[in-house]
């Protein structure tokens, strides 16, 4: 028996299925655990629960669709926006970068560059651009305070394992205080997205942990979020 119809869920059964002489059960609490079916709350609203999506730099998914014999036009949609929320609402929008253009925006010199494609830059610096303009609650000076944590995940991940050993002994809401990131920037984006992929806050985090999350998510390339 399999508990649970996430991708990992799913990837134990069909390991299983491969087997010799063994029966799979695969137990979720959805009736169909496939994301297929939407699935409603209580108010009718919309919910995402399920195997929905994944990032870009998931070739082991890739490799699962050849292996099914699967076309991904056929499976998946297209690339879609990522929307982040706080408990206050819309706070930022990750775009497409493989695809996407520059929103339409008043900012100095990045609003010369509305509604032209996104071009391939160095990471982190694409992102940075190109994300920018899209958060619609957090003042400039917040945002901006983000380079220090560019700064310590450049530290950490591009150093040898004693200085990685350190950072692990440091929780991530030590690193953010560390390294300057303003009180508004982490409890209105970073934090909830957080608890989003990690499921804990900045204080139960290792700051390594949620370094080498926001490099494999979002800094490895300039498109590692599509």
């Amino acid at each position: 028996a399999v508990v649970g119809g996430g991708w990992g869920g799913w990837g134990a059964a069909k390991a299983l299925c491969e087997a010799d002489d063994v029966e799979v059960t695969l137990l979720d609490a959805l009736p169909d655990p496939t994301g297929k079916t939407p699935f409603l709350s209580k108010t009718g609203k919309p919910v995402e629960a399920g195997t929905r999506g994944f990032w870009k730099d998931y070739p082991n998914i890739n490799k699962l669709c050849a292996e099914l014999g699967l076309d991904e036009n056929d499976v998946f949609t297209p690339y879609t926006n990522s929307s982040f929320y706080s408990p206050d609402g819309l706070e930022a929008t990750a775009p497409v970068f493989s695809e996407g253009t520059f929103p339409a925006n008043n900012l100095p010199l990045l609003g010369q560059l509305s509604g032209q494609t996104f071009p391939q830059l160095p990471s982190p610096l694409g992102q940075v651009i190109a994300t920018f303009p899209l958060f619609e609650r957090v003042p400039l000076a917040d945002r901006a305070s983000m380079v220090g944590l560019l700064i310590a995940t450049i530290d950490c991940l591009g150093n040898d394992e004693s200085v990685q050993r350190k950072y692990d002994r440091m929780t991530a809401h030590d690193l953010f205080i560390r390294f300057g990131l303003s009180e508004r920037l982490v409890e209105d984006f970073i934090k909830p997205t957080l608890l989003v992929g990690l499921f804990k806050p900045p204080e139960e985090l290792s700051a390594l942990v949620v370094m080498e999350l926001l490099y494999y998510y979002a800094l490895a390339h300039q498109d590692s979020f599509d």
